[in-house]
């Protein structure tokens, strides 16, 4: 498994629980890390069934749609403006001959499997608010939690990764600029 991709998995329960133990810590008057249940939290449950899961699951239904939509277009618009450019081209070769391990479509392959991510993580997290998210407890709606978190979380480095690629476009461009 690639390692930014366990990064963000384990980002996103690490931030789950957090937020989860500092709720519990906070609205359990002090007594959550000694119990781990009060009433209020079984309020929060029935608060995120009835007025936040139908959003979450019209949000990331949509985000997971749309990414389907867009990928194939960011991916194939990528590799033709800056992984077949010449001067990228000169700048793989050059790495190569320095040893360093790379591949010409190597950049783009990344971008393209975290958008993949992006939208099977964004899709599941909406399936998951229609099915477990009708389930009333603590361990669903924390899970069904988790899930956004990693999406949002997946998203947010596919994004990075695009800038990385349309920063690169916009040097080769600058570069082809007439002076």
């Amino acid at each position: 498994m690639n390692l930014i991709l366990l990064r963000n998995v384990i980002f996103s329960f690490i931030f789950t629980v957090l937020i989860y133990l500092l709720f519990v810590n906070l609205v359990c008057n002090g007594k959550g890390f000694i119990d781990f249940y009060c009433s209020d939290i079984k309020e929060f449950n029935k608060f995120y069934a009835e007025h936040i899961r139908g959003h979450l699951f019209a949000g990331f239904l949509a985000l997971g749609g749309f990414l389907l939509s867009l990928k194939t277009f960011i991916v194939v618009t990528m590799k033709e403006k800056v992984y077949d450019n010449k001067e990228y081209r000169k700048g793989v070769v050059l790495a190569k001959k320095r040893k360093t391990e790379i591949t010409v479509y190597g950049p783009l392959k990344e971008l393209s499997d975290y958008l993949f991510y992006s939208i099977i993580v964004s899709i599941f997290a909406a399936v998951l608010q229609l099915t477990l998210g009708l389930f009333e407890h603590t361990f669903t709606t924390v899970l069904c939690l988790y899930f956004c978190i990693l999406a949002t979380s997946l998203l947010t480095h596919s994004l990075m990764l695009i800038k990385n690629n349309l920063d690169t476009w916009f040097s080769y461009l600058e570069a082809e600029e007439p002076k």
